[in-house]
């Protein structure tokens, strides 16, 4: 629904019975949803839920993997990263691990070679979380990468002293 300019719905950020939702109101539409699901069974929405309907098949340790996966990316691009690997390039790094992946001190995680490259599959190998931890950097201290992430951490101090 359009709204004028600087108009707000009489509803925006209220709950419960702020917003008008008394039990008897939730009940009668709960009510009504059960009856128009029964109606639509051929609705996609309502449908079975289960690994059947899953992007990534049954096996759930793809399904974690292709959520690690889009995470990953996510983190990449919020960083101002590039990242070029595909999900089929991820699923066959999984596929040949050396051992099991996971935020454990001992266990695999994705890192890059070079840090101040992107995330390319010719850029990536797997570590343990200590060695990905341990590794050189220049100056003793982690390079940060340029993004939403560089300010200084005394400036989120002093904005909360002002507060």
């Amino acid at each position: 629904m359009a709204f004028k300019k600087n108009n707000q719905p009489w509803n925006k950020g209220k709950t419960g019975l702020e917003a008008g939702w008394t039990p008897e109101r939730r009940q009668r539409q709960s009510e009504q949803q059960r009856e128009w699901i029964r109606e639509n069974p051929q609705n996609p929405f309502w449908g079975e839920a289960g690994p059947h309907r899953w992007l990534t098949g049954p096996d759930p340790e793809v399904r974690r993997h292709r959520y690690r996966f889009l995470r990953s990316r996510a983190q990449a691009r919020f960083w101002g990263q590039e990242w070029t690997i595909t999900w089929e390039d991820y699923l066959d790094l999984f596929k040949t691990a050396p051992g099991e992946w996971g935020r454990g001190i001992q266990q695999l995680n994705l890192t890059r070679e070079d840090t101040r490259k992107g995330w390319h599959i010719w850029n990536v190998r797997f570590r343990t979380r200590r060695e990905a931890m341990r590794r050189q950097t220049r100056g003793h201290r982690r390079i940060r990468p340029k993004g939403l992430g560089t300010r200084p951490r005394n400036q989120t101090k002093n904005n909360k002293e002002q507060q």
